[in-house]
């Protein structure tokens, strides 16, 4: 019988450690190229999320908006978050090549006696501080590999997250919409499972690493091993063990674990963090402090909003459904008003003020969500007529106010939402901050005149298609 080579595992694990090393030399080309093509994609991701955001958000139900909001607030974090991840992966590995080709080109690294302009004492302590070509290169080499094991990690873990949330967030706006709590609700279910993973990971935590390591008794007792199966099967529905923890559990323990846990949590907060604050970028006017003397305070009462004229609508005030009105100069003699039907905002009070067969009665109906008037005179919505307006991306009631008998200068419009509340009555659902809301639409009247027979007054002529009536 032919003898056994003893070395052939040495040999077969020498030519695996080469596969591995010739097919390590190619995924560095592949992480070049995926972090730079990704930390693009990943900056311009959230602008496109919030433009899709604001075209359906009027379009959305309840449970939508809710899990859209969620998702777009942690998705918006997370590509922030990897971004700046890829981009600090490109410079580590740019870095690392670098560093390879200057070993390439000097491969004896520093020539310490030609060091002009440093004294030896400096010498010395760079000697002793500063690390070869060879060590730099592997130093860079784990540091780029790492950050990029950590990104896939870190993006498992928050879309899993996103999800759980969501789905939680949707279900308790739906419950507590039922009971006129609707943010509660949301910001139960929410905080409800975030206190759930986090109290069964410290939970399992205290009794697994600290009870059973320093009680040796506790191992064996049915009733402590059944709780502790029972957290870990806890946080295996609530995190993605199979993807996540492999490489999670060997970063741990080829670094320092507590320093490597500590990061990734943190890691978790600051995108939870940053997506927040860019949702509130993206939605709100501005999130600086410093617009004290003109805050949203002041803009309740009359003020030039450029949601209220829709020549002057921006991206944002797609957000906002309030009434319309075509520009702010008016020369015509009649102005058109657009009072939008905002399902989310609108169906709970229409089914008090509009129940049975109210409710199939269309613009009427809708009508009675809304009190117009133009210096104190009320405005009859008899004859609003139902709108659809792809413009806006919006459907509502659209009329026309008569301007007659009114002087030439600044005039403001009166638009009340829910005009039967009275001031400090209770909102019907804590999604609201007030009972009513109250619209204050300036605009500039400056008719045109034409000279009539001599002795008459000036009359007023309307320019060509200010005179618009409903569509």
């Amino acid at each position: 019988m032919p003898e056994r080579d003893s070395r052939a595992p040495e040999r077969q694990s020498a030519e695996a450690r080469a596969e591995l090393a010739r097919l390590r030399d190619r995924t560095d080309e592949l992480e070049l190229i995926i972090s730079s093509l990704t930390t693009v994609a990943l900056f311009t991701l959230p602008g496109w999320l919030f433009e899709r955001f604001a075209e359906a958000y009027t379009h959305l139900s309840l449970t939508l908006v809710v899990s859209s909001s969620t998702a777009l607030i942690l998705l918006t974090g997370l590509a922030y978050g990897l971004g700046a991840c890829f981009l600090l992966h490109l410079l580590a590995r740019a870095y690392w090549v670098g560093l390879i080709g200057l070993r390439a080109v000097f491969p004896r690294g520093i020539d310490w006696n030609r060091t002009p302009g440093i004294g030896p004492l400096t010498r010395e302590n760079y000697r002793r501080r500063l690390p070869d070509l060879q060590t730099a290169i592997e130093r860079s080499d784990r540091l780029a590999s790492s950050l990029f094991a950590v990104i896939s990690v870190i993006a498992l873990a928050i879309v899993w997250i996103v999800l759980l949330i969501t789905l939680a967030a949707s279900v308790g706006g739906l419950v507590g919409s039922r009971f006129g709590a609707t943010t509660f609700g949301m910001n139960a279910a929410a905080l409800g499972l975030v206190g759930i993973a986090a109290g069964s990971a410290v939970l399992l935590w205290l009794l697994d690493t600290l009870l059973a390591q320093r009680v040796p008794a506790l191992q064996r007792a049915p009733w402590f091993r059944g709780l502790v199966n029972a957290l870990g099967r806890i946080n295996g529905w609530l995190v993605p063990q199979r993807l996540v923890l492999p490489v999670q559990l060997t970063l741990q323990s080829n670094t320092r674990p507590i320093i490597a846990m500590i990061l990734f949590v943190l890691a978790v907060i600051a995108i939870v963090v940053l997506g927040q604050f860019s949702f509130n970028r993206a939605v709100n006017f501005t999130v600086s402090d410093q617009f004290s003397y003109l805050d949203t305070e002041h803009l309740q009462g009359p003020a030039f909003r450029s949601s209220y004229y829709e020549d002057l609508r921006d991206g944002k005030d797609r957000l906002r459904a309030r009434p319309t009105i075509p520009t702010f100069e008016q020369r015509g003699s009649h102005l058109r008003l657009f009072l939008p039907y905002h399902p989310i905002r609108d169906n709970l009070l229409l089914e008090r003020l509009c129940p049975g067969a109210d409710a199939d009665l269309g613009a009427p109906c809708l009508a009675r969500l809304w009190s117009v008037s133009l210096q104190g005179q009320p405005i009859d919505l008899d004859g609003f007529v139902a709108t659809e307006r792809l413009d806006l991306g919006m459907r509502g009631i659209t009329g026309v106010v008569a301007l007659d008998g009114l002087e030439p200068g600044l005039q403001v419009l009166a638009v009340t939402w829910n005009p039967h509340a009275e001031t400090g009555d209770a909102p019907i659902d804590d999604r609201y901050t007030e009972a009513r809301f109250d619209f204050r639409i300036p605009f500039l009247f400056a008719p045109e005149f034409e000279l009539g027979p001599p002795g008459s007054a000036p009359a007023a002529h309307a320019v060509p298609g200010s005179d618009v009536g409903p569509e």
